[in-house]
């Protein structure tokens, strides 16, 4: 079945976070654009599963439901009478959101893995509305969020959104307190040389916490299915273990933080950062891992489909 990509970034730079091609920001709704009343089927997940089954296997859904428990297609402790989602007819429209993580430098990248998931695991077509912009910072894409009429529109159509929030601004902090390219660590400022990196991670938690509450205003995770994914650290294969023991406990809280929020709306987080990074916190070269291409930041193909592969094991339970 055909993936159709309506809209996507694709230009690679070799900051911090890869340039990309961003969206004008647009006058908000009189409104404020919020959710817009939508209807959708959902049904309990033994349905939903002896459905999903019949649809991609043949065979009576009476069989399915026999032979079939809700974890086999949600993976992730679903538990019986919990809504999934329901596709009963296509397209299933997708909405990506996130950095260049998600779509460069492979054409097999995490969009289009993730995308061939859905494919098979509904069994129609995907229509692919990305909004994914490199070298975004978080405050950025918050704007966007509020005020961009063609996201906001794409997000109230969608049956489906990925999220992985854009962290830009964390560039100079973390190069400053590192004294990567010869910068001066005492610029960071604090006794310890790290509080530029206090202070962007305080920031990045607010944009955070802003973030999803504007998402969830547009798309309502009881009826759109919402999966975010974190990100692992970028740059370890240039750093020293010293550099690595000064960044790694900010990179684990701002992910951690993520997860916390999500949580709050029922939305579940793939963890890349524990998988990519482990949790001992351990210097590690994800380059000479075979995760990230040579400039420390993007994923190789089997690194985008590791990320695939954690994003749909979060399974299809829409949140209650």
């Amino acid at each position: 079945m055909p993936i159709n990509v309506e809209q996507r970034s694709s230009r690679i730079a070799t900051r911090w976070i890869n340039d990309g091609c961003s969206e004008a920001s647009r006058k908000a709704r009189p409104n404020g654009g919020r959710m817009r009343p939508r209807t959708r089927r959902r049904w309990s997940a033994p349905v939903a599963v002896a459905a999903l089954l019949f649809a991609s296997c043949g065979g009576s859904s009476e069989e399915a439901t026999t032979e079939t428990t809700p974890a086999t297609i949600t993976g992730n402790g679903a538990v019986a009478g919990a809504s999934v989602l329901q596709i009963e007819e296509g397209p299933l429209v997708y909405v990506p959101m996130g950095n260049s993580l998600t779509f460069d430098p492979f054409s097999d990248n995490f969009i289009a893995r993730y995308t061939a998931m859905l494919e098979e695991d509904f069994g129609v077509d995907v229509k692919v509305r990305a909004h994914t912009v490199g070298d975004q910072r978080t405050d950025d894409f918050l704007a966007q969020l509020r005020t961009n009429d063609s996201l906001r529109d794409d997000l109230g159509d969608a049956d489906v959104v990925t999220l992985l929030i854009p962290n830009a601004e964390w560039g100079v902090p973390f190069r400053t307190a590192t004294g990567a390219g010869g910068l001066d660590p005492s610029e960071c400022g604090g006794d310890d040389n790290q509080q530029c990196l206090r202070d962007v991670m305080s920031s990045y938690k607010q944009y955070v916490d802003q973030i999803f509450d504007e998402l969830t205003a547009i798309a309502d995770p009881a009826v759109t299915l919402i999966r975010v994914q974190d990100f692992y650290q970028f740059g370890t294969n240039q750093m020293t273990p010293e550099a690595f023991d000064i960044t790694y406990p900010y990179w684990r809280e701002g992910q951690e933080h993520v997860e916390q929020v999500a949580g709050q709306y029922g939305i579940p987080v793939a963890q890349v950062f524990d998988d990519f990074m482990g949790t001992d916190g351990l210097y590690i070269d994800l380059v000479a891992d075979g995760l990230v291409i040579g400039d420390g930041i993007h994923p190789t193909a089997d690194g985008a489909e590791r990320m695939a592969m954690l994003m749909h094991d979060l399974g299809y339970d829409l949140a209650s």
